[in-house]
């Protein structure tokens, strides 16, 4: 089952850098996907391809923001659980060592994710 996940996530996390790549990767080859060929120019990157750039860029920024709240909220949980299931391991080494796993994750879970969120920042505002 782990590997089923696993694959799962492999694959969807391809798909969808695949999505945003695709417009990067074209423009670099010269290649114009807004064109009109193939209906190009009714896809949401054409369509906000002028003016509307920055509604992306504000929509992207919104998301990235959204999910770091969600990450932050999610991490401040497992560290509370965490410290609850220390606290009530009654010297138990394997519960102790088990809630220290999720406080220690929780934490590079949090710190990851603000790393992910300065390099979004980062590369918004470099290239805008």
């Amino acid at each position: 089952m782990k590997i089923f996940t696993k694959i799962l996530t492999a694959g969807m996390l391809m798909v969808g850098l695949l999505g945003v790549f695709t417009p990067a990767v074209s423009a670099a080859n010269g290649i114009n996907i807004c064109s009109g060929e193939n209906g190009g120019d009714k896809s949401v990157y054409c369509q906000n391809r002028g003016s509307g750039e920055t509604q992306v860029n504000g929509i992207i920024k919104t998301i990235v923001e959204v999910l770091l709240t969600a990450v932050g909220a999610i991490s401040i949980i497992m560290i509370v659980i965490g410290g609850i299931m220390f606290t009530l391991s009654s010297g138990d080494a394997q519960k102790a060592a088990k809630a220290r796993n999720t406080v220690l994750y929780a934490v590079v879970g949090l710190a990851v994710s603000l790393f992910a969120s300065a390099i979004v920042n980062f590369v918004f505002n470099r290239f805008n």
